[in-house]
């Protein structure tokens, strides 16, 4: 996924701006926040990736393959301290890193509380919000199942998942980068 041109200039530390860059990604599953966060990275090396997902991935292998289902919730809330820790940690360095954070950020008050976080520790936040109608969402999903599964793609997302996740999403009205994923 290219880097939307409105983010480039955002991504760039502005001349006698030292604060490290917090990015972080807002959208359903499947929308595209990995593939975003991982050219990110590709293109500005000074960035960290932090995800969930990827976190249980390296720990434990594949949902449902490596490590039975009803371990998900336990390595989820291992993983999401561990989530915390680093970012803390990539912020508060000798040398704070900037740094993505792949997480859905589906509720207000877990974006407020990053900010939060963020801000109080001296960096600069960014919310990418991705806007993706629902059937372009299922196209999508249909399509990542058909490939091999990893880290960003270890659930099976159904139409009633989907429309869980669909409808417990609560779209950002704070400021924002919308992407809008028209593929």
């Amino acid at each position: 996924m290219a880097i939307p041109a409105d983010l480039l200039p955002l991504l760039q530390r502005p001349e006698g701006d030292s604060r490290p860059i917090v990015v972080a990604m807002c959208g359903v599953a499947g929308a595209g926040k990995s593939t975003l966060s991982k050219s990110i990275v590709a293109e500005f090396p000074s960035f960290t990736r932090l995800s969930i997902d990827q976190m249980i991935f390296d720990a434990y292998g594949l949902y449902g393959v490596d490590y039975p289902r009803e371990l998900y919730q336990q390595y989820s809330s291992e993983a999401n301290e561990q989530f915390i820790d680093d970012f803390r940690h990539l912020l508060s360095s000798d040398e704070p890193r900037d740094v993505v954070l792949d997480r859905s950020f589906y509720a207000k008050d877990d974006r407020d509380d990053y900010r939060k976080l963020a801000q109080d520790m001296g960096a600069r936040f960014i919310l990418v919000f991705f806007e993706i109608s629902k059937d372009k969402l299922w196209q999508r999903i249909q399509h990542r199942a058909t490939g091999d599964r990893n880290a960003d793609s270890a659930f099976d997302i159904t139409p009633d998942i989907l429309d869980r996740y669909v409808g417990g999403f609560e779209r950002p009205d704070e400021d924002e980068i919308s992407v809008t994923v028209t593929s």
